[in-house]
């Protein structure tokens, strides 16, 4: 018998708490070691072969993550933590309040009243593995049920709760909670994503009747109306706070307006969407930019949000890269998107990046007319960030990938002629875990091309006038997981902290962000998650009726149709496979 410690952070914990389970690994029990005003908690399995100790470091205000989510029998244990270190274990099921350790009072019983039977809602709720893993943890098994039992503008408000676009990230989220679903590991997990989309598409309108708090007579400014700041500008407006979202082209959407192509994510549903949040929170849009935060609390703002996004193009540092016809992936998508233009690409384009930006630009260019458009990769494909879906569709229209090569010069011309490396990835891996590629000697090559594109990643363009503290990439340096900058009243969040995001991970910080600031102008905040205790969810009747349930499949337009126009590619469900769909959820958070 080996043992084997692994060191986790809170944003990953959870993931190898899942491993491990995946391993078929028992979970023994919890060691604590009290560090002032941090806590040091060693979660103990046995794999059979070898002991594991998982160990988590956190601030004692913090508090530890439930794991009774993954090993429910946990709940003993964490129990015990909280009685023995007063320390809170959010999440926790079941939760027995203070009365594990203490002799002097007694333990009441604990029982799982059956629904069938006309019982109340069962003790025994979790959250659900497809809301932990969602980062703006929207409620997915409640709407998901809402859906199968056809409340179809109860699920849209269950979404808003947590999340303000559910038309929009119906169509452009990466389903993280799909990754988390019990059906996952057999290819076949519920269609989240495609139900959040079904929820908004089929209402009459998306104005929804969302109560707004008293006044609160505080106003705050938020600078920049993309994901993250109309997010942040929602739920403050909601809160009572008089905002007013300052977005220099007049007109929000951010990213999502600039970048994502429209056969993604078309302009009317990204429209009507924002135009719908604006008016329930009452947020006032005002179309200037923003030089000094300074004159914002002059102006009387009492707080204010930066999500400004990462507006500049990373450059490839190579030789050659400002020739004609080498253009940045920001500049020819907000050609399109933003100003209705097509540019002229030619016969044959070479895009380089291996995110989703490089494949939308990819993608793109088979529309405006390419008829070669390969995109250059220096890793291998299991290391390629952008997702396997995008690059599944981008292959069907035919795109090209060449992965493990990196150019090394542009040389200018018509044809413009790119000299590439061949690339080996190393033992050594970098800060996010990957292997690093490492040129393999003799290996140039060249390639020509009408049109290079580089989509390598993006940087921010802060303004002096801001006056905030960044860190050694140019993004805006935070203190906390809220965003608070190093000014005082100033929180900052989305692509313009750390590095470009999701459109849900913007969500996720905005919100955050919003309750900050709701606490720091008098308020109470944003409650955190917690099971719905008034909502009664019994347990399927045959398991193996559920499980033969076949997944709902959405058309989509044939790839020698779609590479015609910007006409959106996925469809939605109709209701009968909606339905369906909806009804394959296991009911993950009922606890076995």
């Amino acid at each position: 018998m080996t043992a084997q410690r692994i060191v986790s952070d809170g944003g990953v914990f959870l993931e190898k708490v899942r491993e491990l389970r995946e391993r078929d690994a028992r979970f023994i029990t919890i060691t604590v070691i009290d560090c002032g005003d941090r806590i040091e908690a060693v979660y103990h399995f046995d794999t059979g072969s070898e002991l594991v100790n998982l160990r988590l470091e956190v601030p004692k205000e913090e508090g530890l993550p439930s794991i009774t989510s993954v090993y429910s029998a946990a709940f003993v244990a964490e129990n015990e933590v909280q009685d023995q270190y007063k320390i809170k274990v959010s999440g926790l099921s079941l939760d027995l309040k203070g009365r594990m350790l203490k002799s002097d009072a007694p333990v009441l019983a604990v029982s799982i009243p059956s629904a069938l039977e006309g019982g109340t809602q069962p003790t025994g709720r979790k959250l659900g593995r497809c809301r932990e893993s969602c980062p703006a943890m929207v409620n997915v098994p409640k709407y998901v049920r809402q859906i199968a039992a056809g409340d179809i503008e109860g699920a849209y408000n269950t979404i808003l709760e947590r999340a303000p676009f559910p038309a929009i990230l119906g169509r452009v989220c990466f389903a993280a909670c799909e990754r988390g679903c019990r059906q996952y590991r057999d290819e076949r997990p519920v269609r989240c994503r495609l139900l959040k989309r079904y929820a908004a598409d089929s209402l009459v309108q998306l104005k929804q009747r969302r109560e707004r708090a008293k006044p609160t007579g505080k106003r705050v400014a938020v600078v920049g109306g993309g994901p993250a700041g109309l997010t942040a500008a929602y739920y403050l407006g909601l809160l009572g706070h008089e905002v007013t979202v300052f977005e220099k082209r007049g007109v929000c959407g951010g990213a999502m307006l600039a970048y994502i192509p429209r056969f993604r994510l078309p302009q009317n549903v990204l429209d009507a969407e924002i135009a719908a949040r604006i008016e329930e929170a009452g947020i006032r849009v005002e179309a200037r930019e923003v030089e000094s935060l300074e004159n914002l609390f002059r102006q009387g703002f009492d707080a204010v949000f930066v999500a400004i996004g990462a507006q500049k193009g990373l450059k490839l540092m190579i030789e050659g890269e400002d020739s004609p016809g080498v253009y940045d992936v920001m500049e020819i998508l907000s050609e399109i998107n933003v100003y209705g233009r097509r540019p002229e690409v030619g016969k044959i384009v070479a895009v380089i990046g291996g995110g989703d930006g490089a494949v939308d630009a990819a993608r793109v260019c088979r529309r405006l007319g390419a008829e070669s458009v390969t995109v250059f990769y220096r890793r291998s494909r299991e290391e390629m960030p952008a997702s396997l879906d995008q690059v599944e569709a981008a292959m069907a229209e035919g795109v090209d990938f060449m992965c493990l090569a990196s150019p090394v010069r542009i040389i200018p011309g018509k044809p413009l002629k790119v000299v590439f490396q061949k690339m080996q990835l190393a033992q050594e891996k970098d800060e996010k875990g990957r292997r690093k590629p490492v040129p393999l000697p003799g290996s140039e090559f060249t390639i020509e091309a009408d049109t290079v594109i580089r989509a390598i990643g993006q940087r921010v363009d802060l303004p002096k006038g801001f006056n905030l503290e960044v860190d050694e990439r140019g993004f805006v340096a935070t203190k906390d997981k809220a965003g608070a900058t190093s000014m005082k009243g100033v929180w900052a969040g989305g692509d313009a902290v750390v590095r470009p995001k999701s459109v849900i991970e913007g969500i996720k910080e905005g919100r955050a962000a919003a309750s900050a600031i709701d606490k720091y102008l008098g308020g109470s905040g944003i409650p955190e998650p917690v099971v719905d205790e008034s909502e009664l969810v019994p347990r399927p009747h045959d398991a193996s009726e559920i499980l033969g349930i076949e997944p709902a499949t959405p058309k989509c337009l044939e790839p020698t149709v779609r590479i015609k126009g910007f006409d959106e590619v996925e469809g939605g469900f109709e209701r009968d496979d909606a339905t369906r769909e909806a009804s394959r959820c296991w009911r993950c958070d009922w606890n076995e």
